[in-house]
């Protein structure tokens, strides 16, 4: 088992921490014991601590709560250790932080949301997503499909699945079949903006600029902090108004 990825299973099954005199009790210890450990990380980088000591005094709820009610300094250690710690019922809470007033919450928010859409399945299921990435990041999109849709029926309500099938498709030119997959990535992830941005150069490429530019302020009302995204809106808009002039 991964070290960084700490089970639940302690929890769950009424087992208390062996630290009795270190125990959180209230909401304010709970913010400070957090801030702590996460300036212990900021100065040794040592994650596999930070995990611990979140583990042993956090439950996901609790990061959950904090995530959206703590300072900012909090909020940024729950983000970070919801990536660490968390399961799929972090990704909704995470991506909606994404648009949090501090831009480290943001920052780690989004690294974290990420982190969980890779893992949210079966640990043989993240073996084959990391082979088919692994391909697709070689741009042999030909030679993913097959093991991308292999992975898509053995894990089918796995939604980065769908995303690198959707990325095999649109590699190699069939725009219409990458659009529906991108599609079905979004239906069990609506929040997973890539595949927001990929259904919309699908849709560009098929000539469909109202659909593009839907899908585009999707993605950035998500992650507002996609530059690249906010400048695409703005050129699609141009083209559509020369378009209809």
């Amino acid at each position: 088992m991964d070290p960084l990825l700490p089970q639940f299973s302690r929890r769950h099954q009424g087992k208390m921490s062996t630290d009795h005199g270190a125990k959180v009790t209230s909401p304010a210890l709970k913010s400070n014991r957090l801030a702590t450990a996460y300036r212990r990380y900021l100065s040794s980088s040592d994650s596999a601590a930070f995990a611990w000591e979140v583990d042993e005094h956090y439950s996901q709820f609790t990061l959950l709560t904090l995530l959206r009610r703590g300072e900012p300094e909090t909020r940024r250690a729950a983000a970070l250790a919801l990536g660490i710690l968390g399961n799929e019922h972090s990704i909704s809470p995470l991506a909606r932080v994404l648009n949090d007033p501090d831009r480290g919450v943001r920052l780690a928010a989004d690294d974290s949301f990420r982190a969980i859409l890779l893992r949210n399945c079966a640990s043989l299921h993240q073996q084959h997503l990391l082979r088919v990435m692994h391909i697709n990041d070689g741009g042999e999109y030909q030679k993913a499909i097959s093991l991308a849709e292999d992975l898509v029926a053995q894990a089918p309500r796995f939604a980065e699945a769908h995303h690198q099938l959707a990325i095999c498709w649109h590699g190699v030119g069939d725009h219409f079949q990458a659009e529906g997959v991108y599609r079905a990535c979004l239906w069990y992830c609506r929040f997973h903006y890539p595949a927001w941005q990929g259904l919309a150069r699908c849709r560009i490429e098929l000539n469909d600029n109202p659909g593009a530019l839907m899908a585009l302020r999707r993605a950035l009302s998500i992650c507002p902090d996609l530059e690249s995204v906010r400048l695409q809106i703005r050129t699609l808009r141009r083209k559509m108004r020369r378009a209809d002039s």
